[in-house]
């Protein structure tokens, strides 16, 4: 593994000297430039460096003016300044012209080799991320899926196998992990790539409605058929029905689908006439595996639709995929609102710190909102960004007790406590629109409004 390079620019030979040998004792590689105009020539030729230590006061140009021209050459350089003439405003301005921390002489050892280390951390994991969504891109119809971590490997593995054939597939995960997104990434890569894609979440539609917008009906087969309607399965023959919250379709309406899986046809109510589809089918719920069979979906069903099951882990149990989420969410959201923010390194750790029991979604949801309300001067997405959304969402101890759980397995929480919890979440995240949280929470709005009255949920 190639060592972490760094650069140090003090017209202080003695200074320069005493700090390559503090980090060069500490497993770094180092250059050492005495002037402006010699450090610009070492980046431009001395290789791959990720951190830039600069003297403030120096002869002919500034620490902060040649901190720009270093940015010039290396965009993507980590500059830490050093002075022993600082001041807050100093230390202020420094960063807001794009440094990425500030050090007071004389220093401490300890505390330099910890920023230091800290800086250099956050450039190898800026490379890593970019290296790896390379990766990702690279897999055709799979580059909305981000897979650092081992577990979402192991997920667009299994993907990549279901999309070579037909056979039914089920997506479990909670809600807001991206059940859909995997489904249409094995649509994109399958041989049905060119034909239609139609999703439906069963637990949207009232019961009486399911089986008609499934199957299709006849005009005046019921009160209010004014017209043919011929369902989804006509409307994706050639391509993929992605059946979302399958564990919500009712009893009754699940040996219809049965049939229709079994026999290849499908009647509209009111039709006496089946007709033959072409419809491979992908299924998803937020239950785990051992509810589902039996309890809320016929074994006959079950298994008929779980030839391959795709686990897909919460965010909480893939923490490395956070930061390349985040960076995915502030480029998608710049580009959406025409204002591009950098985010603050601190905020990655503050955000693989938390339980996120609301998912990728919720993440896409914090930044989104950030973006959409920030004012035209803000630069920077911001670790206080981030704790005042957190703040609005649970008080201090609610989050301790739930970063616990996560982190130690431990099960503090009932599974009605959590799913309160869920849903003040979700509430709090949609600003109280209850259409936006249901569709968060991936439940109807019906089914909402149960939940809150049933908890007593002030909203």
């Amino acid at each position: 593994m190639e060592l972490p390079k760094i650069l140090i620019v003090d017209d202080d030979r003695e200074m320069a000297e005493t700090l390559a040998n503090l980090f060069e004792k500490n497993g770094y590689v180092v250059s050492v430039a005495l002037s402006g105009g010699e450090a610009l020539e070492i980046l431009k030729t001395g290789g791959n460096i990720s951190l830039a230590l600069v003297d403030l006061m120096m002869p002919l140009i500034d620490g902060i003016a040649l901190m720009e021209k270093l940015k010039e050459v290396d965009p993507d350089i980590a500059v830490i300044l050093m002075t022993g003439y600082g001041t807050i405003q100093t230390a202020v301005e420094a960063i807001k012209r794009g440094a990425d921390d500030f050090i007071l002489k004389p220093f401490d050892k300890n505390m330099i080799l910890k920023k230091v280390g800290r800086a250099v951390e956050m450039c190898e994991l800026r490379e890593k991320v970019a290296k790896l969504q390379d990766q990702v891109d690279s897999i055709s119809g799979f580059e909305e899926i981000v897979a650092i971590s081992r577990k979402m490997r192991e997920v667009v593995d299994k993907a990549l196998v279901a999309s070579q054939s037909d056979i039914p597939v089920l997506i479990i995960g909670e809600t807001g992990t991206g059940k859909e997104i995997l489904a249409r990434a094995i649509h994109r890569r399958s041989q049905r790539r060119d034909k239609p894609f139609v999703p439906i979440n069963c637990g949207a539609l009232p019961k009486e409605l399911i089986e008609s917008e499934l199957f299709g009906y006849k005009k005046g087969s019921f009160t209010g058929a004014i017209r043919d309607h011929k369902g989804l399965f006509v409307s994706a023959t050639g391509g993929t029905l992605f059946l979302d919250e399958i564990s919500e379709m009712p009893k009754d309406a699940q040996v219809k689908l049965l049939r229709v899986l079994q026999d290849g046809r499908v009647r509209a109510i009111g039709d006496t006439r089946e007709i033959e589809v072409d419809v491979r089918v992908l299924s998803a719920s937020n239950r785990p595996v051992e509810e589902l069979k039996g309890q809320y979906l016929r074994k006959d069903l079950y298994y008929r639709i779980s030839t391959l099951t795709i686990v897909i882990p919460p965010l909480r149990e893939r923490r490395e995929d956070i930061p390349l989420l985040a960076e995915r969410f502030v480029r998608k959201y710049g580009e959406k609102y025409g204002h591009r923010l950098r985010i603050e390194k601190e905020v990655f750790s503050l955000l693989q710190d938390y339980p996120f029991y609301g998912n990728v979604r919720e993440l896409e949801s914090m930044i989104e909102g950030i973006i959409a309300t920030a004012g035209e001067k803000k630069e920077s997405l911001t670790v206080q960004d981030i704790k005042t959304i957190f703040k609005k969402h649970k008080s201090e101890g609610d989050f301790e007790q739930a970063r616990e759980v996560t982190l130690y397995g431990t099960s503090a929480l009932s599974l009605e406590q959590v799913e309160k919890f869920a849903i003040e979440q979700a509430l709090r995240v949609a600003g109280g629109n209850k259409s936006k949280a249901a569709e968060i929470l991936g439940i109807s709005r019906d089914s909402l409004y149960r939940k809150i009255k049933r908890y007593r949920i002030p909203f």
